[in-house]
């Protein structure tokens, strides 16, 4: 009779230190992928996001995006613009999200001279201002931008009138000034 118990506590005993061991292997595996998984998003949230352009008013740009979502340990070592920060006096435990845009003007004007002298010509419109003084031969201008940002948020159910969930959220981009193109953008969002 000892002899079975003995035998089935021996038993019983190989059987645990088996399924320990399987559960250290399932653990390492899931940390393994845990990791992977951390550094496709890292990947994902790094790559260039094509921007989607559109015209409203028939002469309005607009330019929309998916907002990119981060941890904070993520954006602290990837992310940061660490002297911008030091600059500003921020910590990165401050920053709720980030948002960076490159802009380009571009168009054509005529200069005209103006009527008291044949040695400046000017160019003024909405959106830019020129002035050329042809004996110094030095240009001054202007150019003005008026953009306006959104960030909404893409249901993840919708029913009639009922909308419900997160799916993601999207930024957009209106800017007002036909002779500008928005290049870049990326609205980086920090989860803490």
């Amino acid at each position: 009779m000892k002899k079975k118990q003995i035998a089935l506590l021996v038993g019983g005993m190989i059987a645990i230190s088996v399924m320990i061991g399987e559960y250290h292997k399932m653990e390492t595996a899931n940390s393994e992928l845990r990791q992977k998984v951390s550094q496709l998003q890292q990947t994902i949230a790094h790559s260039t996001i094509e921007l989607l352009h559109d015209t409203i008013r028939d002469t309005i740009p607009v330019a929309s995006q998916p907002v990119v979502v981060i941890d904070k340990t993520d954006y602290k070592k990837m992310e940061a613009d660490r002297e911008l920060l030091k600059d500003l006096n921020l910590k990165y435990s401050q920053i709720e999200s980030e948002m960076r845009v490159l802009l380009a003007n571009q168009g054509k004007v005529t200069l005209q001279a103006s009527a008291d002298s044949d040695s400046v010509l000017r160019y003024k419109d909405r959106w830019c201002e020129f002035e050329y003084l042809v004996r110094p031969r030095d240009l001054s201008y202007k150019t003005f931008d008026s953009i306006v940002t959104l960030v909404d948020r893409e249901y993840k159910h919708k029913f009639l009138w009922w909308r419900w969930g997160t799916k993601g959220y999207k930024v957009t981009h209106v800017n007002f000034n036909p002779n500008a193109e928005i290049k870049y953008s990326r609205y980086i969002k920090v989860e803490h």
